[in-house]
């Protein structure tokens, strides 16, 4: 009888296969991994942008569950008038918007109430609000949270990597207010803002704050009714490529919130990135 050979693999076609096999395993770990991480920052960034989209909504359908006997105090604090009642929907201390605070990764949530101060006659909305009326927000009841997977706002930057003074003030944490305000006069909706130095504490919002937010016009990018870019900082999930709110200027609707990509801002007339 003749000799037969067993066929096998060798030492090193085994010590090959498994290396091969181990770099293909830790590479489809690694992009597994950049694919959950990538998910998990598009889905921190829609859930802002949904925030901010809800206050439009939400000051549009205004829901009052109050009785209408209300009223407001010079400080804007809602007490009660006892018995009498004004017409049925009304009332003398009014739900005119929302206050939202961003600070580094904290999102709250105010109700703004106010009550008619004066009946001026006056040349827009924007005057009028200012000053007939005097506003606050409610402190018992605030939406508190917090942005998802560790994420955090941060500024805009020129196309040579430093901060652009003309978006942002070179402060850290970012720190950013909105005023969405519903005209009592014309129902037109309204958004200012503020930042860094001129946001207060969640304790320290008062109704001088919230008059002086009141400007009209957005005479450049990031003041009074202008634009807003909030870049979200993924805090190391991504290696690069974040993604910005808009906040279009004299936003009116939800609409006015949009998100922008990294690439887009740095290859327009903007001219800054993330």
């Amino acid at each position: 009888m003749g000799n037969h050979k067993l066929a096998g693999f060798t030492i090193i076609e085994t010590v090959l296969f498994l290396g091969i096999s181990s770099f293909l395993v830790v590479a489809l770990i690694a992009a597994t991994g950049n694919s959950v991480n990538l998910q998990r920052y598009n889905d921190a960034v829609q859930t802002l942008k949904s925030t901010l989209q809800q206050q439009y909504a939400d000051v549009a359908s205004v829901e009052n569950s109050r009785n209408n006997n209300w009223s407001c105090d010079s400080a804007v604090t809602p007490v009660t008038t006892g018995p009498t009642s004004y017409n049925r929907g009304q009332s003398k201390c009014i739900l005119m918007g929302k206050y939202v605070r961003l600070e580094d990764e904290k999102i709250s949530v105010y109700r703004v109430i106010g009550y008619q101060q004066a009946t001026a006659t006056l040349a827009n909305d924007v005057l009028s609000l200012r000053n007939n009326y005097r506003m606050n927000v409610l402190t018992t009841d605030v939406e508190k949270t917090t942005l998802e997977w560790g994420t955090r706002i941060s500024y805009p930057k020129t196309q040579y990597g430093d901060r652009n003074e003309a978006y942002a003030k070179p402060q850290n944490p970012r720190k950013l207010a909105l005023l969405i305000v519903r005209s009592p006069d014309s129902g037109q909706i309204y958004t200012f803002s503020v930042s860094d130095a001129d946001v207060p504490d969640d304790s320290g919002i008062n109704p001088t704050n919230i008059s002086n937010m009141i400007v009209a016009g957005g005479f450049s990018p990031g003041e009074a009714q202008g634009a807003r870019w909030i870049c979200i900082n993924s805090d190391g999930l991504l290696n690069g490529n974040p993604t910005a709110i808009q906040i279009n200027a004299f936003a009116s609707s939800a609409s006015a919130i949009e998100t922008q990509s990294n690439d887009y801002m740095n290859t327009s007339v903007l001219g800054f990135k993330c």
